[in-house]
């Protein structure tokens, strides 16, 4: 078996400067919700010390303005098209493809007798279609690709190493707490061990010793590093609770503005539910007010039970509403809120309401509504109920265009 696994290099900072050449050579900063931290630095960034991830942004500000960083809000919208665009490609390389995060997949490379061009055609396709450069990395095992990425990172965006000599050559230069699945607690006791490198890790004979002290997983990792698949290329599994939560821009005290919110995230966690083709039978609704001020804190929840699965926005909505209003506490200032649906199962599988005495869902609008927004952009058409001026939205004063799904802010060539 022969796995690469193929690595987006500081994604979010990628997909702005793919829009912005302006910014090719500076440092770039992205930050979180509410511009609060900063989550992620591009190559230039990390290279002059800028600061660490979840730093806060009033501290950083200084240093930004000294070292000209371009700085930008989330725009999770643009980054999600941009990974659809990066896996659509990578889909065309291989049947097994495994969507292991945002920026990442694992891919089978079976059957190709020159790995390096192979390697070398995908990471060209991906930065010739979208903009956005990757690190691919090839080897016999998930965890021995993981390493063969990283090392791809520190070697022009590619590392092949499918002998037991090129992966006996990189594990003894690669630290054993740097390998993906061995966490800081971990290696700090396989360094009891006298295991330092990953190639210490692979050659250490007491099996038992390993088993009693990282239980089945380390054992796993083991193996994996021996060149023994033991985590295969995976398809990419439904999820079993959904959720869509956000901060608010400011502390929200009105109570329609929480119920546009609330159908606001509602309607999101919805598409996600009918994209997966699933209903739910489980839906709770959460709020709370700002844990960073000196204030009556207070934090309610609550949970409405379909009878029968669906994946109907406008009745989802609806029972999102009455959980809110049962929790809603008034002269409280609402900092968070969220939706989250669970008892997920596949459409085909939905138990149905044989008395009748919940409304069937009406998937001629949901269809309609979807095809419409998958067409020309999400939001493109909504339920009156999420309002048009968004009081509670997030802050995000250095946002950019939506220039993947969006009409209206498209470049300008």
């Amino acid at each position: 078996m022969t796995i690469g696994l193929v690595d987006c290099n500081s994604f979010y900072c990628s997909c702005e400067r793919a829009f912005n050449p302006k910014t090719r050579g500076r440092p770039i900063l992205v930050l979180s919700n509410n511009d609060g931290t900063a989550i992620a630095y591009s190559r230039e960034a990390k290279a002059i010390g800028l600061g660490t991830v979840f730093e806060p942004f009033f501290e950083l500000e200084k240093r930004i303005k000294k070292t000209n960083t371009a700085v930008f809000s989330s725009n999770y919208a643009l980054y999600n098209s941009m990974s659809r665009r990066v896996m659509t490609i990578l889909d065309r390389y291989t049947s097994d493809l495994e969507i292991y995060s945002v920026d990442e997949a694992f891919l089978s490379m079976d059957g190709h007798p020159d790995l390096m061009a192979h390697a070398k055609k995908i990471r060209t396709d991906i930065l010739k279609s979208t903009g956005i450069p990757v690190g691919v990395g090839v080897s016999k095992t998930k965890v021995l690709a993981k390493i063969a990425n990283r090392m791809a990172k520190k070697n022009k965006g590619l590392w092949i190493m499918n002998t037991d000599r090129e992966i006996d050559e990189t594990l003894k230069q690669f630290p054993v707490r740097d390998i993906w699945g061995v966490g800081s607690s971990t290696a700090a006791k396989l360094e009891k061990l006298k295991i330092y490198t990953a190639y210490d890790f692979k050659m250490f004979k007491n099996d038992n010793v390993i088993q009693k002290v990282l239980t089945k997983t380390g054992r796993e990792i083991q193996e994996e590093l021996r060149g023994v698949s033991c985590l295969a290329v995976e398809e990419l599994e439904d999820k079993v609770n959904i959720a869509t939560t956000r901060s608010f821009g400011k502390d929200t005290y009105s109570k329609a503005e929480l119920r546009e919110a609330i159908a606001s995230f509602t309607t999101v966690t919805a598409e996600k539910l009918r994209a997966q083709k699933s209903v739910c039978y489980g839906l709770s609704v959460f709020i709370h007010t700002n844990a960073h001020k000196s204030m009556e804190q207070y934090y309610g929840s609550g949970h409405h039970t379909f009878i029968s699965g669906t994946c109907d926005t406008v009745k989802m909505i609806k029972a999102a509403w009455e959980v809110l209003d049962k929790i809603y506490k008034p002269g409280m200032g609402y900092k968070k809120g969220g939706v989250i649906l669970s008892h997920i199962v596949p459409k085909n599988e939905n138990q149905m309401d044989l008395l009748g005495s919940e409304s069937s869902d009406n998937e001629k609008l949901t269809n309609v509504m979807d095809l419409i927004n998958n067409r020309f952009g999400p939001k493109t058409i909504k339920s009156a109920a999420c309002g048009i001026e968004h009081a509670w939205k997030l802050r995000a004063d250095y946002i950019s265009k939506r220039y993947t799904t969006n009409w209206n802010e498209i470049l300008t060539i």
